[in-house]
């Protein structure tokens, strides 16, 4: 059965590159749609007395970098994507939404094992489980930057 509509979780750190990699080949192959989300942290119950700028100035100024970065990484991957969406608040929440939204039936996350007992206890992977009508690939990424290299250059580098 192939994909119509991929949908990739990102955290937008250099680690999830081999993420995005394997997500757009992955809908190249199934001449499929490639979504992305990225959500933001919710920042309403944090203090910013001490800073200089209002919590909308402070979250605004958080979505416009996420953004930057989300288009850095594409070009860098030099894919094209069918939507982008940056909500914020819960992971879970807004990510079961973004697989509504893009119709998604295949949704691909990333899996960093920090810790083999906490890092499976807590990872967000875990809490996509339940999500009806969608598929769920979870990649596990290295925590080495070195997992954005090629196998040709790791092997050169051996």
């Amino acid at each position: 059965m192939p994909y119509r509509n991929i949908l990739v979780a990102l955290e937008l750190n250099h680690r999830e590159k081999p993420l995005l990699r394997r997500a757009a080949d992955l809908a190249e192959s199934n001449q499929a749609e490639l979504h992305l989300v990225h959500v933001e942290p919710d920042l309403s119950g944090v203090y910013v007395g001490s800073l200089n700028m209002d919590l909308r100035q402070l979250k605004m100024k958080l979505r416009l970098e996420s953004g930057h970065e989300l288009m850095r990484l594409l070009q860098e991957a030099q894919r094209q994507v069918s939507s982008i969406s940056l909500p914020s608040g819960d992971v879970r929440q807004a990510v079961r939404l973004a697989v509504k939204r893009a119709g998604a039936d295949l949704l691909i996350c990333g899996h960093r094992p920090h810790h083999r007992f906490w890092g499976h206890l807590f990872s967000n992977s875990a809490s996509f489980l339940d999500i009806s009508d969608c598929d769920l690939l979870v990649v596990k990424l290295d925590n080495e930057a070195s997992a954005d290299r090629s196998p040709a250059a790791a092997e050169n580098q051996a």
